[in-house]
Formats: structure tokens, sequence, C-alpha cells
């Protein structure tokens, strides 16, 4: 039987944090942002719902309760000097679509933009949203969904042998699922 070591509390998320990493974008009243989220998940099948969790200090988070709307964008490994420096640096006081070089693209079904560069998005409006912490927990009805028609598999499913997603594992390490050969 494998040796089990105790780990600090605060460090306890990391065992589940493997989930790809998305790029939330947001607009309201002439400014936009871009954030790197690792905590975010599927809630609902009907209504078609998925929730994403953002610092109280988040400007991200400012603009969505302001606007009522984000896009959740999925970036590939290709992406991940972009996706760390949306990560590590506030809208407040960068513009990061400049600063990365990203292309915004006008959504179908909201106001806000999603990024040409990511393999896919979904456009969503604000559902609900709960305290939970130092965070707080945006549920968005999914408006709209879009996705590279190569990544897709004949069930509609990225088909990540395509694909190398970023995963998170926390703090500064990152990882991609090993593909296919």
């Amino acid at each position: 039987m494998a040796k089990r070591v105790q780990l600090a509390i605060e460090e306890a998320h990391r065992i589940i944090n493997p989930g790809s990493v998305i790029l939330v974008t947001t607009r309201c009243s002439g400014a936009h942002t871009i954030t790197t989220v690792a905590w975010h998940m599927p809630v609902s099948s009907w209504p078609k719902l998925v929730a994403i969790s953002l610092a109280n200090t988040r400007y991200s988070l400012e603009l969505i309760d302001k606007s009522g709307e984000f896009c959740i964008n999925l970036p590939d490994y290709s992406l991940l000097d972009k996706v760390i420096f949306c990560g590590t640096y506030s809208g407040r006081d960068v513009d990061k679509f400049s600063e990365t070089g990203f292309t915004q693209m006008s959504c179908t079904s909201i106001s806000t933009c999603y990024i040409e560069e990511c393999v896919a998005h979904m456009e969503c409006t604000v559902y609900n949203v709960f305290e939970a912490g130092d965070h707080k927990i945006v549920v968005g009805t999914v408006n709209a969904a879009f996705a590279n028609e190569s990544l897709l598999n004949s069930d509609g499913v990225i088909n990540v042998g395509k694909v190398s997603l970023i995963h998170h594992l926390g703090g500064s390490h990152f990882c991609v699922l090993k593909r296919d050969e």
C-alpha cells in the first residue's frame, strides 16, 4: 500500500484541479478584460448552466456584475504564456488584449467578445451569483457555443487527441494530457 502524506489545507484543492484552464472575457461600458480561470464546471443540463469561480477582488467579476454576461474561451497549450499573463495581471492596470495580441471577435448572443485564437467558446448570461468565502461562484446560462470543427469527434466532444488543452495543477504548475500517437 502506498504511503500517504498529509497536505496543507490551503493546498488541498490541488488534488482536484486538473480540469482544463479557460479564459473568461467580459465587457461593460467600453471596458473589457480577460481572466484565467481554473475553477469551473457544468452545473445543469437544462437549462444549460456552467459555473466559474472568481476571487472577489477580480476586475472581471466587477465587469460581469455590471454587464450580466461573460464568455468562456478554451485555449490550447500554444497559448500558455498568454494564459499565464492573463492570470497574472489585472485588467484594471493593463489592456490584456493589446498585451497578448489576442483577437477580439463579436459574440452572436452577447455584447462581450470571444478570443479567436482559442479552440472553442461559450457565450453566457448571468443566471445567479453565490458568495463562497473569498470568491464568488458565477453561474451562467449558455446561450451559444462554438468549437473548431476539426477538433470535434462524431459526438460533438472535443477530441483531446487532436488538441493539447492546458491543465492547471496549482501555483505555476501546468500540464497537458498525453496525446495518442
